[in-house]
């Protein structure tokens, strides 16, 4: 998937903040926000529901099965992303939706680098962020591969490492 650079990555965060004006008149800028924050797939982010996130505990609960994992994951929400969900108008249902009450669209993400003038796709902020923990080398390659809910497929070491290691992702 085409990606961003991580280093322009404030470049862009600007850029799209810059087109939700009004503050709010573009839900599918909170939603790529989140997306980004979060490291989730654009439908996954697209489609949070409220009953899945847990704003004392600071997590997001996939349920198993209802994304593209067989596993129930935790995701850490970091304050951006709290501030984010809290600014949302509503608190049950669907977490992100357009101005009418619908699904935001995955075309609405997935057009918006381009359409700032960003070579990229929603979906390769995943490989921005890979890259950031990569060349940043502050976090084991363990940890960044389970923020982005990859588990590793060798059956002998699947069948015995099932942490997905909570705290060391919050950081």
């Amino acid at each position: 998937h085409r990606a961003i650079d991580w280093r322009e990555l404030p470049k862009f965060m600007t850029a799209m903040y810059e087109q939700d004006v009004p503050r709010g008149s573009k839900p599918e800028v909170s939603c790529m926000a989140f997306m980004i924050l979060t490291v989730s797939r654009p439908s996954e982010a697209r489609l949070v529901e409220w009953k899945e996130i847990d704003l004392e505990e600071r997590a997001w609960t996939q349920p198993a099965g209802k994304y593209k994992s067989e596993l129930e994951w935790k995701i850490p929400l970091c304050p951006t992303a709290i501030k984010i969900l809290k600014s949302m108008p509503k608190r049950r249902g669907r977490v992100f939706s357009t101005l009418n009450g619908a699904e935001i669209y995955d075309q609405y993400l997935s057009a918006m680098p381009d359409a700032l003038g960003f070579d990229a796709v929603a979906h390769g902020f995943r490989a921005t962020f890979r890259t950031w923990g990569q060349e940043q080398q502050r976090f084991t390659e363990e940890v960044l591969g389970l923020c982005m809910k990859h588990v590793d497929t060798a059956s002998t070491r699947a069948a015995y490492a099932r942490s997905q290691i909570f705290t060391e992702r919050k950081r």
